[in-house]
């Protein structure tokens, strides 16, 4: 089948040719093609036909007789003689001998380009601005490149056309998904380089993916991490530390609302014991992880004495979506911090480079689990040894009462002989006591007369005396006392919580007072101080 674009006077160009995947890459550029699968053509708007004979000239296509009058017409620059005009054979020019178009400077370039790269190549980047709408003809985003300090250097625009994103995304899926094609993904792809012509955009058209690539960049970086912090004797270190035996002040370093999240506080509720937790939010995903989690454990590590355990946690994802915890900075927190830390991430089949340095749990669930058991644990061995000391005791009691029974026999015959003997020892004492009494008596009742006839005499006149200063005392008092001033015609201001009034400044006006008269007492109201 020869290259052809045909117009079907109908307002459509049919465009047919042999199957070619590159030309087909070229065809998919053109604005409102279609592909018209019973009669195996491709269809664009007669709208169209600039773009359309523009692409398609330097790719060896012939155009009809009306192709080429409304190419004219629409203002075409190419000379569309079909006597001369061979396939691969470069397009007249209208107008100067050095005159070009944006399109044919484009084309120009283009070239150039494919004779510079005319063969596939690998190329190695950074997935950037991964479009997330994933139009179905085209997944347009970038390629960057990182310096070992992680910091942008360059940057190349990708394209992935649908038809190969779908193979590739069936690929990984066939192999149960160890990743996703997503931002800040490394990957190795191989494609040929271009240039859009009617945007002039240099581009990379991916044609295939090394997975392999992408995971064993991960598996190389987590061995050579991992390596480092064993040769500093730093991986068994946060291991290193006794583990509470009632670990219920726990801290958790989580995405908040996150599957992980509500899969520890489940487990943790639904044990029944008295959990007392502390959440603190973080990234878990992303170029963002790293400074999230760390500030996460610099908040914990400076209440540190408030916990007895620290959980890290994240769900399942694949295995790129967990390499953000392979970090370094993480890694080293982790394993100098000063109590536990449960590392709960992913599936059971995921490792990450935190799994080497903290306490290991398969799963979120796990990591709450491992809490639950560790206290469990410690409840058998308390009841443990309480049934030992109730069965030593027991034992004892058994043991010794025979020995009470006999005591116990013994007890009424010792109490009889006790009881007679204390009778005998009480009776003599109490006929001694009324021997001795009757004498003592006598001589206490002489004493007694003799002091009270000296003390008489005395006590009169002190009496008297008190009552003397007594009456003096009150006849003063009387003198004082403010109603003998009221008696002889003043009155004394009372406020109303009884207290003498002294000072005018006390009573501003609209102040309740209260005057005490001698025969009674008048309710005054303050008009305020009399101005001097």
């Amino acid at each position: 089948m020869s290259r052809r674009v045909i117009n079907d006077g109908l307002g459509t160009l049919q465009i047919h040719s042999p199957y070619d995947r590159r030309l087909v890459d070229v065809i998919k550029t053109l604005p409102g093609r279609h592909w018209n699968g019973t009669e195996r053509f491709w269809s664009v708007p007669e709208k169209n036909i600039v773009a359309v004979v523009n692409h398609l000239y330097a790719e060896g296509f012939d155009f009809c007789e009306n192709t080429r009058r409304l190419y004219r017409e629409r203002g075409g620059d190419l000379v569309l003689d079909t006597n001369e005009h061979k396939p691969g054979a470069p397009p007249k020019q209208v107008g100067a001998a050095t005159d070009l178009t944006v399109s044919q400077l484009n084309e120009k370039v283009q070239g150039a380009i494919q004779r510079a790269f005319p063969n596939s190549l690998w190329l190695v980047g950074e997935i950037s601005g991964f479009n997330k709408a994933r139009h179905r003809s085209v997944v347009g985003f970038e390629l960057v490149e990182r310096d070992a300090l992680g910091k942008e250097s360059s940057r190349l625009k990708a394209v992935i056309f649908g038809r190969t994103l779908r193979a590739l995304q069936d690929r990984l899926a066939t192999a149960g998904e160890p990743f996703q094609l997503d931002d800040e993904i490394q990957v190795r792809v191989r494609g040929r380089v271009d240039l859009y012509i009617p945007w002039g955009s240099y581009q990379f058209v991916i044609e295939d993916l090394d997975p392999d690539y992408t995971l064993g960049e991960a598996a190389r970086r987590q061995e050579e991490l991992r390596r480092r912090l064993a040769e500093e004797g730093l991986l068994e270190r946060n291991r290193s530390l006794p583990f509470p035996p009632l670990p219920l002040r726990v801290g958790l370093v989580t995405s908040l609302n996150s599957d992980a999240y509500h899969d520890v506080l489940r487990t943790l509720e639904e044990s029944g014991l008295a959990f007392d937790v502390l959440v603190h939010g973080a990234r878990v995903q992303g170029r963002q992880t790293e400074p999230s989690v760390l500030n996460a454990l610099d908040w914990f590590r400076a209440h540190a004495a408030e916990f007895d355990v620290l959980l890290i946690c994240r769900g399942g994802g694949s295995r790129t979506d967990l390499a953000w915890f392979d970090s370094e900075a993480i890694a080293r927190a982790i394993a100098t911090f000063p109590i536990p830390v449960v590392v709960g991430i992913g599936h059971e089949r995921d490792i990450s480079l935190l799994d080497f340095v903290g306490w290991r749990a398969k799963t979120p669930t796990a990591a709450a689990s491992l809490l639950v058991d560790r206290i469990l644990e410690a409840r058998e061995v308390v009841e443990s040894r309480l049934e030992r000391i109730l069965e030593h005791a027991r034992e004892m009691l058994e043991g010794s009462s025979s020995d009470l029974e006999e005591q116990a026999r013994q007890v009424p015959l010792v109490a009889k002989d006790l009881l007679e003997q204390r009778t005998r020892t009480l009776r003599d004492t109490a006929r001694r006591l009324r021997l001795g009494a009757g004498r003592d008596l006598s001589s206490a009742s002489r004493r007694v007369d003799e002091i009270a006839s000296r003390l008489g005499p005395h006590a009169s006149r002190l009496l008297a005396r008190e009552n003397e200063r007594a009456e003096a005392r009150r006849r003063r008092l009387l003198l004082l006392d403010p109603r003998r001033v009221v008696e002889r015609g003043y009155a004394i201001l009372r406020t109303e919580t009884g207290a003498v009034l002294k000072n005018p400044a006390h009573a501003p006006s609209g102040t309740p007072l209260t005057a005490e008269l001698k025969s009674g007492a008048l309710r005054l109201r303050s008009e305020g101080p009399e101005k001097k």
